[in-house]
């Protein structure tokens, strides 16, 4: 992970394309140059980044994006989430599908087609039901525990507890509504590399939050490894992350980012053939 002040770039992801971070500060402007973004900030030299190898930009806080800039993603296909500084997320933006691998078969379109049919609202709270089911037998393999009774809010709930426990109520609200915002982001990549772009989720007209439902799905992966980096971090061993400098929760998630990236399209292949039967 390469730190300057304002951006963060993870250098050691996977692949070509990289997840760009950008945390918004007096004087912060984004704008377009060439086929890169041009990030610069008073008294600071100007970094360029292509986006050729920028797979999804995170934008946090105040951060001035000249339109250019933003019509820039839009046409490269990669997909930038706008975050107020707390982690919650303000808007996306997904531009449009030069990454989008078959135009003719994508989830869109089954989306389309079954959710305008009798009872296809109720076929997709199926699936995001049997997901956050299956999600919960993963949490009580990797726990040691029987979990088929629990309600999964309830379960969230508890897990929520045993993290304030470990930093306090404060800190660990930050710790979730970032990790939300950074979960949004991927989940924005993953959506529109399934063809899901800007022109299509305005297509679809169904009121069908895809990309929330996405996120909450791959918390539930994130669960058991945060609590082994809070009990390290309270047991002081050696190189345990602290979760609440958001530095090193950037780290934490990039090195879970590949796993999620995968979870998260399979469950996107799911939900297609869900829609298909």
């Amino acid at each position: 992970m390469r730190t300057e002040p304002g951006w963060l770039l993870d250098e050691d992801a996977p692949g070509p394309r990289k997840p760009l971070y950008l945390r918004g500060g007096p004087g912060m402007q984004v704008d377009a140059d060439g086929p890169a973004l041009r990030v610069r900030r008073p008294a600071r030299a100007a970094q360029w980044f292509p986006l050729a190898r920028v797979a999804r930009v995170v934008s946090s806080g105040a951060v001035a994006w000249d339109c250019e800039a933003l019509l820039l993603c839009a046409e490269a296909g990669t997909p930038v989430v706008f975050l107020q500084r707390d982690g919650s997320v303000r808007g996306y933006l997904f531009g449009g599908d030069a990454r989008s691998r078959d135009p003719h078969d994508l989830l869109y379109t089954r989306l389309r087609a079954r959710l305008s049919r009798p009872g296809g609202m109720a076929r997709y709270g199926d699936w995001r039901e049997a997901m956050t089911r299956a999600a919960v037998r993963a949490l009580a393999a990797q726990l040691g525990r029987r979990l088929d009774d629990e309600a999964p809010h309830r379960l969230r709930q508890a897990l929520a507890e045993t993290r304030r426990r470990y930093t306090g109520a404060g800190p660990a609200a930050l710790i979730e509504g970032r990790l939300r915002g950074l979960l949004s982001g991927l989940s924005a990549e993953l959506l529109a590399e399934v063809g899901l772009d800007a022109a299509r989720w305005t297509k679809l007209d169904f009121d069908v939050d895809l990309a929330g439902d996405l996120v909450e799905l791959l918390g539930w992966a994130l669960e058991t490894p945060m609590l082994a980096a809070l009990e390290a971090r309270c047991r002081g061993e050696s190189g345990a992350p602290n979760l609440v400098e958001e530095s090193q929760l950037l780290g934490w998630f990039e090195q879970h980012a590949p796993d999620l990236r995968r979870l998260g399209l399979d469950g996107l292949h799911h939900l297609r053939q869900w829609l298909e039967t």
